[in-house]
């Protein structure tokens, strides 16, 4: 069987390797969005030291205040409460306010790396966002773990193929538009 190179055009999954701060963020942020503690605007924080970017910080930290300005607060057990009341983030209350819940979600896939678990933990970190981490029933725990996966899957295919000179500046506009419409609304 003969085998030629990868030609220029075609790309590759290229890893760059993960520094002890990016690995430790990265924990950090896993186990907040995980298990709903914390802050929203630490865990963007966490999220952008772990991408190593700043443009990937910027877009989390955008969708930290689209949490803010959705349920008044940035605390995640408090998110995790009020979507447990209201329901999803992403299908419930003023059409705006869902939308800019979506591009939140869309700030943080776009805004990971190539690796895995960077991946996850970014579609982790929208599911939230969008789908809420209350599992309190069959159904919710059904719905969370669809979203879970829809965004894991999402931020790995951006993380690995789109470039991210096109990832990272769509990823900043999906949360300034996130913001706009929270403050539309």
């Amino acid at each position: 069987m003969l085998l030629e190179p990868l030609g220029p055009n075609l790309r590759s999954r290229s890893h760059r390797s993960l520094t002890t701060l990016q690995v430790g963020a990265l924990a950090g942020a896993g186990v907040m969005a995980l298990t709903s503690a914390g802050d929203a605007l630490l865990l963007g924080v966490l999220l952008g030291v772990a991408a190593g970017d700043v443009e990937a910080g910027v877009a989390s930290l955008l969708a930290g205040l689209v949490v803010l300005g959705r349920f008044g607060s940035t605390s995640l057990a408090a998110l995790a409460g009020a979507q447990h009341v209201v329901g999803p983030a992403g299908t419930s209350g003023p059409v705006l306010l869902a939308a800019a819940s979506w591009c939140a979600a869309a700030a943080l896939t776009l805004s990971t790396r190539a690796e895995f678990a960077v991946a996850v933990v970014f579609g982790l970190a929208a599911a939230d966002v969008v789908a809420g981490p209350a599992t309190h029933s069959a159904e919710s725990l059904a719905v969370r773990a669809a979203a879970s996966l829809v965004a894991v899957a999402l931020a790995w295919f951006a993380g690995g193929w789109v470039p991210a000179r096109l990832a990272r500046p769509a990823a900043v506009a999906a949360g300034v538009l996130g913001v706009v419409l929270v403050l539309a609304a």
